[in-house]
């Protein structure tokens, strides 16, 4: 009876069926592909414009730590929606799910689960550490001066991608499980499975995620209060800007810049937030 039950959740949750309802449309997922493809292509063109724009103009400091893990994160947004949504709108062209389209091997639905688990954490974890870049610029400018250079963001990008990369391959090695969901075009980590150690792996999928947005709150809180105070000094003292660093050259930047950056950053995390939690 148990083994009856937990097929027919299985079937319920789509986890091996074959083939999509003909009633199912692909235009949501098509208007979706399009504009993350359309968002994240603009972004870059509007980076690089400003780039050059700054260069002319000799403010080569805008080239900071911050615009390099920005652009990092958007192209690997722009990367992530060109490898796994060309396969929604493919299952939905054959009229197979992605369990049909492999049925030895699973193999398509492996791929798109491992690729929906990189790309989900390492978005949010290049916009934690844009948050915390912000944070100990502001709060700290005089650590940040010292130590906190744009070596800094290459070292740190290929570490996240390395260690999401580990953490989505742990179910090939037994540890989770990526299935099917409803409609049948997608794949992800089991949420509910019945091993205990495949249960530890989706639990600790979703507490990262967590951890990652409360930080990023956290740090973007930290920014409000501080350039808050910033405005209140400015207002007693009748200056209007701060000192900071950036290539190994001081600059100034004003309180409206850091908002600029701040504003920036939280729509950016609203978007990601919104995406993620559900």
């Amino acid at each position: 009876m148990e083994k009856e039950a937990d097929a027919m959740a299985n079937e319920d949750l789509c986890h091996s069926k074959l083939y999509i309802n003909s009633r199912e449309s692909p235009l949501v997922s098509a208007i979706m592909f399009a504009a993350g493809v359309l968002g994240n292509v603009a972004a870059l063109v509007i980076l690089e414009i400003r780039r050059r724009r700054d260069t002319r103009n000799g403010n080569m400091w805008r080239r900071s730590l911050f615009h390099v893990l920005i652009v990092a994160l958007v192209v690997t947004d722009l990367a992530g929606t060109c490898l796994i949504t060309p396969l929604v709108q493919l299952s939905y062209s054959l009229n197979s799910t992605l369990v049909g389209m492999s049925r030895n091997s699973d193999s398509v639905c492996s791929y798109f689960g491992v690729s929906m688990t990189f790309f989900s954490l390492a978005t949010m974890s290049l916009l934690f550490s844009m948050a915390l870049e912000r944070c100990f610029a502001i709060g700290y400018p005089y650590l940040y001066s010292r130590y906190v250079t744009k070596k800094c963001a290459y070292i740190a990008i290929p570490v996240v991608f390395l260690l999401c990369t580990l953490f989505g391959l742990l179910p090939f090695a037994g540890f989770g499980k990526y299935v099917q969901y409803c409609p049948g075009t997608w794949c992800f980590i089991d949420m509910n499975p019945a091993e205990r150690k495949h249960r530890v792996y989706a639990n600790l999928y979703a507490s990262l995620m967590l951890v990652l947005v409360l930080a990023i709150v956290a740090c973007n809180g930290f920014v409000v209060y501080q350039l808050f105070r910033m405005y209140r000094r400015r207002r007693r003292n009748g200056g209007s800007m701060m000192p900071a660093r950036s290539g190994g050259e001081r600059r100034v930047m004003s309180i409206a810049e850091e908002v600029e950056h701040l504003i920036l950053l939280v729509f950016m995390t609203i978007i990601f937030i919104i995406c993620t939690l559900p």
